[in-house]
């Protein structure tokens, strides 16, 4: 999740012309791009594997890596964002991930690539994501919902681009050629931050404290971190071993690679339709059930049975996709609803830490597990049974329509369920009351794991 506080004049005008338009979809190429290539690694998966003759579990820390690096390079080097600006930091990022890229084509050992291909990109991309949405917020008032909305569109859409590009690249430029060209592709990074100019009037984008321990003194914040983690944790093993597990059944190259589009297309279109829907679309009793916990079992449980032939594959992509669509849009209301945005702003970085642990580990387990058990069916019962406990997680903690007081000392308070976010210590209350007016807390969910 990717969390800003914006501070400004409460009077400040919208009226930026229509270059934030320019800007938005200088946005949606970073998302698209940044996504595209980091979502693909079940793709490069296979190829590596061939390519440098390592089994499964050598080679998945080269996507775990990249995911995890991207995820923790959001918290770390909040430093320099803030020191020189989101326009910099989307330009740095496209030069440091195209270098990563470039690199690629002189590796010689798998263990190079964690270093280029995982390291290096992942550097590159961490840098480049993140400044890129906060930048569209500087633009927008009034229509900041539809812009965001348009930038996170580009998520998906990299999804289901990419797999098909690689594809093609990979059959008539090889490997190190792919490499090359994806290389080319990251430079434009630099020319969609080179739009992003900072607004000369109007508000000054803050960032918030990542690491305030007042979350961490409510059971609520804890549930939402281990749910992050699960859904990290199992959503990597899938967008990593899927084509593989497509062609241990006789699925070529190129449909398997089809699959990751088939889920971003499935994830993208349940997106826009909850959005459409409206913010708490997925809150009510029945859809939180049924396309939480039902789909979580219907998943972990049918993919034996499906994945044998290319329509079940097709199928189990489209039901992981709804599933994962409905998912990050759960968690983005319901954590709204159960902790509120300035909890998520000041442990935000907990939430980014917990995916990013959930990125690295995923990979590397699932393929342990394939090599001990020689079968790919026993890795993705884990990712179902991961990615359901996290559904069941935040779904207990639904139903008691968010969390209680943490100072027993106000009964009357602690006995009515209210947001987190009205029981704030009196330490944080004058920052906050500062943002009443002109000031908001902007909570999306762009998550590392779609």
């Amino acid at each position: 999740m990717i969390v800003i506080a914006a501070k400004g004049d409460s009077n400040m005008v919208e009226e930026t012309g229509d270059w934030k338009w320019a800007v938005v979809v200088a946005s949606f190429f970073v998302q698209f791009i940044i996504c595209g290539i980091s979502y693909s690694i079940g793709i490069f998966h296979i190829v590596f594997k061939d390519i440098f003759e390592h089994d499964h579990f050598d080679t998945s820390w080269v996507g775990s890596i990249l995911l995890y690096v991207t995820a923790l390079t959001s918290i770390v080097l909040r430093c320099f964002m803030s020191q020189f600006g989101f326009r910099i930091s989307v330009m740095l990022g496209g030069v440091i991930s195209s270098i990563g890229l470039g690199l690629g084509m002189f590796v010689t050992d798998l263990y190079q690539v964690y270093l280029t291909f995982g390291v290096i990109t992942g550097i590159g991309f961490g840098l480049a994501c993140t400044p890129s949405i906060m930048a569209v917020e500087q633009y927008f008032n009034h229509k900041r919902f539809q812009a965001l909305s348009i930038v996170m569109g580009g998520i998906g859409a990299g999804i289901i681009t990419f797999p098909v590009v690689i594809k093609y690249l990979l059959e008539y430029a090889a490997w190190r050629g792919t490499l090359l060209t994806l290389s080319g592709i990251s430079l434009n990074l630099c020319v969609c931050g080179a739009v992003m100019f900072p607004v000369a009037k109007g508000r000054q984008v803050r960032l918030m404290p990542l690491l305030s321990c007042l979350p961490l003194r409510n059971i609520v914040f804890h549930g939402m971190c281990i749910a992050n983690l699960f859904w990290s944790f199992g959503s990597t093993i899938i967008y990593i071993y899927l084509p593989s597990y497509a062609m241990e059944f006789g699925t070529d190259f190129g449909t398997a690679s089809f699959l990751i589009s088939c889920i971003g297309m499935s994830a993208f279109t349940t997106r826009m339709v909850f959005a459409f829907m409206g913010h708490n679309s997925a809150l009510d009793d029945i859809t939180s059930v049924l396309c939480s916990v039902g789909l979580g079992v219907v998943v972990t449980g049918i993919c034996p049975l499906l994945i044998d032939d290319y329509a079940g594959q097709i199928g189990y992509c489209i039901l992981y996709g709804f599933y994962s669509g409905y998912w990050t849009t759960f968690l983005q209301q319901a954590s709204r609803e159960l902790v509120g945005p300035e909890y998520i702003a000041m442990g935000n970085g907990y939430l980014s830490f917990m995916i990013a642990l959930g990125s690295l580990l995923g990979g590397p387990a699932a393929g342990l597990l394939i090599q001990e058990e020689a079968e790919f069916e026993y890795a993705f019962y884990l990712a179902g049974a991961s990615l359901l406990w996290s559904s069941v997680i935040m779904l207990m903690f639904k139903y008691q329509q968010c969390g209680t007081d943490s100072y027993p000392e106000d009964q009357s308070i602690k006995e009515q369920k209210k947001p987190l976010v009205n029981h704030i210590h009196d330490e944080f209350k004058p920052s906050f009351n500062a943002m009443k007016d002109g000031d908001r807390i902007i909570v999306e969910a762009a998550s590392s794991v779609c």
